[in-house]
This record gives structure tokens, C-alpha cells and sequence, in this order.
């Protein structure tokens, strides 16, 4: 019997499943985008210029498509109020773009800014494969959500 779960498991015939790097920093924002939202997620490392803390830090991006059946704008306003409702909490003077539809949210020590746009924009090896993996529904439009997230800090004094 040991000898073949041994084989079994040496066996080249075995397919072994392709698991993305994991980034600690998103993992909450990407889990949020795959279950709650029904989204196709990418996750890669990057280094975040942070104009609120006024550093350059690493940290993580998330790039994610999806589907909505009401429309982009509505589907932001209904993405935001699920963020909230889920647990995350707007930064402190998070110093984020509210007007271009880009919110800074808080989990634990992780501090994630959130963009939910339409169509394609960043032009990216991420945010193609993102569309790709994630099929359209009958009815539906193509949004996209765009993260960047690092480790929670405090502000930088304003000017």
C-alpha cells in the first residue's frame, strides 16, 4: 500500500494546479474581488509611490474584470457599499480621488485604494487576462477594479 501512494504521487501523469504567488498585502482585497464580486483577480508584487505617506513602499496590485448588468456608475456605488459592509473602513485621511471613482479602504494593517473603472484602460498583461478568465453573461457589461495595496501608515503631515 505504501508503495503505491508513493507511486501515485511521483506519478508524471499527475497534473499539479498553477497557484499564483501569494501577496499577504492583498490578499484580503483579492479575495473580496473573487467571492463577493465575482471577478477575475491578478495579483503581482509592485512598489506603491504613496502620495499620502509620501513614500515609496511595497506593496501589491490587484487587477480585476467582471460583469454588471446595471451599469458602471451604479455598479461603483454598489461596490463601495459592499466594501463598507464587509468590514473595511475608510483610511484615515485617506487623501484618495472620490471625483475619478478611486476610494482608500483599511483592513487590519493594509491599506488598499480601489478603482472601479468601464471599459479597458491600463492596457495591461494583467487586465487582459483578467477579461479573458472572466466570461460575460448574457447582459452584461465588462467594469474593471484596480488595486493597489500596502501596509497601513500614517498620513504625511499636509502643506
Amino acid at each position: 500500500m505504501r508503495f503505491l501512494l508513493l507511486f501515485a504521487f511521483a506519478s508524471p501523469t499527475r497534473s499539479t494546479p498553477v497557484v499564483q504567488p501569494s501577496h499577504p498585502l492583498c490578499t484580503a482585497a483579492a479575495t473580496f474581488l473573487r467571492t463577493d464580486r465575482n471577478m477575475a483577480a491578478i495579483v503581482e508584487p509592485d512598489t506603491i509611490d504613496d502620495w499620502r505617506t509620501r513614500k515609496k513602499v511595497p506593496g501589491c496590485k490587484v487587477t480585476a474584470a467582471g460583469g454588471t448588468a446595471r451599469g458602471v456608475q451604479p455598479e461603483a456605488v454598489a461596490f463601495y457599499e459592499r466594501i463598507r459592509a464587509v468590514g473595511w473602513t475608510r483610511t484615515p485621511d485617506p487623501r484618495d480621488a472620490p471625483n475619478e471613482a478611486s476610494l482608500r479602504f483599511r483592513q487590519g494593517n493594509v491599506d488598499c485604494l480601489f478603482n472601479v473603472y468601464g471599459p479597458a484602460m491600463l492596457m495591461t498583461e494583467a487586465e487582459d487576462k483578467a477579461g479573458e478568465t472572466r466570461a460575460l453573461q448574457p447582459g452584461e457589461q465588462r467594469y474593471h477594479v484596480y488595486v493597489m495595496c500596502m501596509p497601513a501608515m500614517p498620513a504625511a503631515p499636509r502643506e
